[in-house]
């Protein structure tokens, strides 16, 4: 029995296909996407029917692979990038290209939100969550003011991943993981804001898809596509999530005891919990999650550019900025670093190496700070989440050097319980294959929980632990504290954007 999975985000198209019997991937593909050319500065839009092309042109590639066998695949669904604004008109036709993550247009509608909203502070009390520039709410202001036209001909407004699924079975309707990253969603509460949603628009409400409550099935996959794909039986299409939420649930986070540090084009630490717990400071996201929990998701955005300046100014590879860091001691000799943009939202990215001296420049304790500094970076989200309630017990490392035992070592470290690495590292794609396991089995009446698949189909490497040394975690509990007032302070005297 085999199953599919689908990772729709902004760069490319992702599918799989997972044998269950095997728990092994048996096909996959990947079809990159183009972004729309000549849009203003500060813009970010793609067409929306390239989403369609890639998918379409993904899975057939998989279930070419498939041959035969492709009649095996019982059920699929899509994990797809949360932040991008597709506009229906009464014909269902794309009205506009949708704006996506990165587009920073809509700047004076976010301060118009957060000015009527209490900002930041009034905005986590009242949903759960800030308000983003390249949010879904935000966008959505900004077509009201600076297209209207375009606004008043919409009769859906929906997420990509709704707006594939509608490709897909013909159905509108979305679920609380990808609602809860619009701006537009009560997260404690799993359902619309209505005072945000009245205050973009009086009709706002009836644009919106219904949101779906613990169902997972969407529906049966529309004839056509079966036929244009060669398959001769039904194939289910199961909701899905956003992509953030199927990169959890890919990594097999389901269990509130395991956290998760994924370094990928950033730097971010996620778990999950039973009950929500808004964070007041503004400095975990809450989101809710593919499994009916709620995701709580920290991130250093600017972690990977910081490694990646250094890497550039020493010419080295990832491998020989470890090696060199390996020969430094714990601490740096005394150098410090402050990642790019730490602490702060400036687009500007500032970041510092402090506490050199003539003995301990060097190549090697460069290195090793500017891991350390990053590593901490992520260690104070991870220490964050501990403080609202979480109660981690071991963290997987996921993304760049999870081969590396350096930075698995260093990881383990800092946050001071066991990290170890993943056999799998097939991210939201798997975690949708996983998401259409189970909404199969429980559309056939079998009991199956989302942990239960995790457990087969996301396999741990053994051989990947690593323990945290306790003098070195006290080292770099007092090692974050000094990173932290050294940040706030230089930040606070405007030394630091």
């Amino acid at each position: 029995m085999y199953f599919l999975g689908v990772e729709s985000a902004e760069s490319e198209t992702r599918a799989i296909v997972v044998d269950l019997e095997s728990a092994t991937v048996v096909a996959s593909a990947s079809v990159a996407h183009t972004l729309v050319e000549g849009v203003p500065i500060g813009s970010q839009e793609q067409d929306p029917a390239t989403w369609i092309a890639a998918l379409d042109q993904a899975v057939k590639q998989c279930l070419g692979t498939l041959g035969a066998d492709r009649d095996r695949v019982v059920a699929m669904s899509v994990g797809a990038q949360s932040k991008g604004l597709v506009l229906l008109d009464e014909k269902n036709a794309i009205i506009r290209p949708a704006k996506i993550a990165g587009d920073s247009s809509a700047s004076k509608q976010l301060q118009s939100l957060n000015r009527h909203f209490g900002g930041a502070p009034g905005l986590s009390e009242m949903i759960g969550n800030r308000i983003e520039v390249d949010s879904f709410a935000s966008q959505l202001l900004w077509v009201k003011e600076r297209e209207l036209s375009n606004f008043q001909r919409a009769t859906s407004v929906m997420q990509p991943r709704e707006f594939i699924n509608y490709w897909l079975t013909g159905i509108k309707k979305t679920e609380a993981g990808d609602a809860s990253r619009t701006g537009l969603f009560d997260v404690p509460k799993r359902r619309w804001s209505q005072p945000i949603v009245d205050f973009i628009s009086p009709n706002l409400a009836e644009l919106l898809s219904p949101v779906a409550g613990s169902e997972k099935l969407l529906g049966p996959l529309r004839g056509e596509i079966a036929q244009s794909w060669g398959l001769k039986k039904e194939l289910l299409v199961g909701i899905g999530s956003g992509r953030s939420m199927m990169r959890a649930l890919g990594s097999g986070t389901v269990d509130p005891s395991t956290a998760v540090l994924d370094f990928g084009s950033s730097g971010t630490v996620w778990g999950v919990r039973e009950s929500p717990q808004v964070d007041a400071r503004g400095e975990v996201d809450l989101w809710c999650d593919a499994t009916d929990q709620w995701l709580s998701h920290f991130t250093e955005d600017r972690a990977v550019a910081s490694m990646e300046m250094i890497r550039n100014h020493y010419g080295w590879s990832g491998l020989e900025m470890e090696q060199a860091a390996s020969k430094a001691p714990i601490g740096s000799g005394g150098v410090m670093a402050l990642p790019l943009g730490h602490g702060t939202t400036s687009e500007k990215g500032e970041g510092m190496l402090h506490g050199m001296t003539a003995l301990n420049f060097s190549q090697a304790n460069v290195a090793r700070a500017t891991l350390e500094g990053i590593a901490s970076g992520l260690a104070f989200g991870y220490h964050r989440m501990t403080e609202l309630g979480h109660d981690f017990k071991n963290i997987r490392v996921t993304g760049r050097g999870v081969r590396s035992q350096f930075w698995r070592q260093l990881i383990a470290d800092v946050t001071g319980v066991p990290s170890c690495t993943l056999i799998t590292h097939e991210g939201a794609a798997l975690g949708a294959a996983i998401h259409a396991a189970v909404t199969y089995f429980q559309q056939g009446g079998e009991n199956l929980t989302f942990a239960e698949m995790a457990d087969y189909s996301v396999l741990v490497d053994d051989s990947s632990w690593c323990d945290p040394n306790e003098e070195n975690h006290e080292f770099y509990l007092e090692q974050l504290s000094k990173q932290q007032y050294l940040a706030e302070t230089l930040i606070g005297a405007g030394f630091l954007v």
